[in-house]
């Protein structure tokens, strides 16, 4: 068999490997391309919160969940170093892998000037699989710039994504000390409510004993107007009473003046001086006795009549002054309840206003607080999109690597091959190393796209093979 038929019988064994395919999650870019509205409403919605943490005196809850965030952050942020270390390393392996081909492919031609026509046989099937080995190179390439267009737009999304998470946390910082404010302005309304409650108990508890007051008041102007009426018909009674005993001392004056004149004329009718001396001294006694009785009298009845007129004077006066002060007294009381009236009337219309503006700081509190929970929800959904697409990407990147080795692998094979060609021995135990190196290899990636271990040995036996005889012929 010659050179050239050996030649055009000789098939490359080398083929593309099946090239994997980026698991698109096509849920999630519908949700962002759909959402993209529902993502721009969201963080107005959380600058619009531009918080709520809480409660000046926030809840246990809220220092929980900030501290959750905080350490969800920093691991998300050591997560992305991570991954872009993965990267860095990648790119540096990829340009490694593109100067050593180029290293490879100056010691091939070499050594194809070097064996000269004897080793034409060997030129022409390193030749194709070179191509094959090229083919493949250039495949990798294209799927390499592929997954680097790839990788630097995902780098794009998530450095957006990142602006987005560090403006959501920003507004929610924001929005935190705006709900801080709004806490304390209501706690401040609050007990500002409270002590105007306190000061309406007080003043109701003041019109109250006021009102007490008053009616006391009332029924001792009630009873003085009665001990006044009372007062006036004694009064009369005793100017009644002192009429008809003046009237009645006239009388007996009168009456006596009669008897006198009766007995006078009688004494001037006694022609004896005896009689009339005796009548006379009688007469005066009498007179005497009648006057001095009557003086007694008149003397017990008038300082009786000045005393108890003096004293309805007295008592007349001091009710008159009592009912002034009463007066007086209900007049600044009616005063000071029509003043307490209209502070009630401003006091209840302002609790009112306070009131309503209570319930509308605790609605819209209510609103601020729904709102943050959706964007915490919406925030963490974000974030584990984004971890599922960071993991698609680990797993790409370590089938880019898997895939690199393999070709270092068969890169090492086919410089041994070369520098081994002429000892035989040597090759075919180089090429069981290799498959047993490719079978770990091949342990290790089960369940991807690459091939199975059973083929690489087959295909690496049937190359030993034909190497063995094109060196035999």
């Amino acid at each position: 068999m010659t050179t050239s038929e050996k030649s055009d019988d000789y098939r490359s064994s080398i083929t593309i490997r099946p090239g994997f395919t980026r698991t698109q999650h096509t849920t999630s870019q519908t949700s962002y391309s759909t959402n993209g509205m529902s993502s721009g409403s969201r963080y107005v919605r959380i600058a619009e919160f531009d918080g709520i943490g809480s409660v000046g005196a926030l809840s246990p809850l809220s220092n929980s969940t900030a501290a959750a965030i905080r350490d969800a952050r920093e691991r998300e942020k050591k997560e992305m170093s991570e991954l872009n270390d993965r990267l860095a390393s990648y790119i540096e392996k990829v340009r490694f892998l593109e100067a050593q081909n180029k290293k490879l492919e100056n010691d091939l031609k070499l050594l194809s000037g070097k064996w000269g026509n004897d080793a034409a046989s060997v030129r022409v099937m390193f030749e194709t699989e070179l191509r094959s080995a090229r083919d493949l190179i250039d495949d990798s390439d294209k799927q390499r710039e592929g997954l680097e267009s790839e990788i630097r737009r995902l780098l794009d999304d998530l450095a957006n994504f990142r602006k987005k998470y560090e403006d959501a946390v920003r507004n929610r910082e924001l929005t935190r000390k705006e709900l801080d404010d709004l806490l304390d302005k209501l706690g401040r309304i609050e007990a500002e409510i409270n002590s105007l409650k306190r000061r309406l108990q007080l003043l109701e508890d003041e019109c109250g004993t006021m009102r007490k007051e008053n009616q006391r008041l009332v029924g001792e102007l009630n009873r003085y107007r009665n001990s006044l009426d009372h007062e006036t018909l004694q009064r009369i009674d005793f100017q009644n009473q002192a009429q008809a005993l003046l009237e009645e001392c006239d009388f007996l004056k009168r009456v006596h003046e009669s008897e006198i004149h009766d007995l006078l004329a009688m004494a001037y009718r006694d022609t004896t001086i005896e009689n009339r001396e005796y009548f006379k001294n009688e007469l005066s006694s009498a007179i005497r006795d009648i006057l001095q009785v009557m003086n007694v009298n008149r003397t017990d009845v008038e300082s009786w009549y000045k005393l108890k007129v003096q004293e309805i004077h007295t008592q007349a006066s001091r009710n008159s002054m009592e009912q002034n002060y009463a007066r007086e007294e209900v007049k600044r009381l009616r005063t000071t309840l029509s003043d307490m009236r209209g502070k009630l009337a401003d006091l209840e219309g302002r609790n009112m206003l306070l009131e309503k503006q209570i319930q509308d700081l605790q609605f819209q509190m209510e609103e601020d607080m729904r709102a943050y929970e959706t964007a915490l929800n919406d925030r963490d959904v974000g974030i584990n999109k984004m971890k599922e697409e960071c993991k698609v990407m680990i797993v790409e990147l370590q089938m880019l690597i898997d895939t690199k080795q393999t070709l270092d692998a068969e890169i090492a094979i086919y410089r041994n091959m070369l520098e081994g060609v002429e000892n035989r021995a040597g090759l075919r135990q180089l090429v069981e190393q290799v498959v047993k190196t490719t079978s770990i290899s091949q342990a290790k990636e089960i369940g991807r796209d690459f091939c199975p271990t059973s083929l690489l040995k087959e295909r690496l036996a049937k190359r030993a093979n034909q190497f063995h005889n094109s060196f035999a012929m």
